[in-house]
């Protein structure tokens, strides 16, 4: 089977991007609830008009971040995409950047 057949992909502009397969792990969150629900609340929509929020989840590596995220992931029963960030992460990293093979052709 080819990468095509396998992989979800779009067409932009011409050229193809395959996007990654979302997580499948289980991740229950132990914690407080309330920081769950609090995560929850962002994405809540009372309104067609509105406009959900984009949180970012910060704090020291092991405190459950992507616990929080798996497990807000579940209640929604929603497809979760995991991006690991550094302190150098840049937004623009968080993109699709095409990249140039010698021939000059995007890859």
């Amino acid at each position: 089977m080819s990468r095509d057949e396998m992989a979800e992909f779009v067409d932009i502009d011409g050229v193809r991007v395959f996007l990654g397969k979302p997580d499948a792990s289980d991740g229950e969150w132990i914690g407080q609830r309330e920081i769950l629900k609090q995560l929850l609340a962002c994405w809540l929509v009372v309104d067609r008009r509105d406009l959900p929020l984009s949180p970012r989840i910060v704090g020291m590596p092991g405190i459950g971040k992507t616990t929080l995220g798996m497990a807000a992931a579940q209640v929604r029963k929603q497809p979760l995409y995991i991006h690991q960030c550094t302190a150098d992460t840049r937004p623009e990293d968080l993109l699709i950047t095409p990249v140039l093979a010698e021939s000059g052709k995007i890859v």
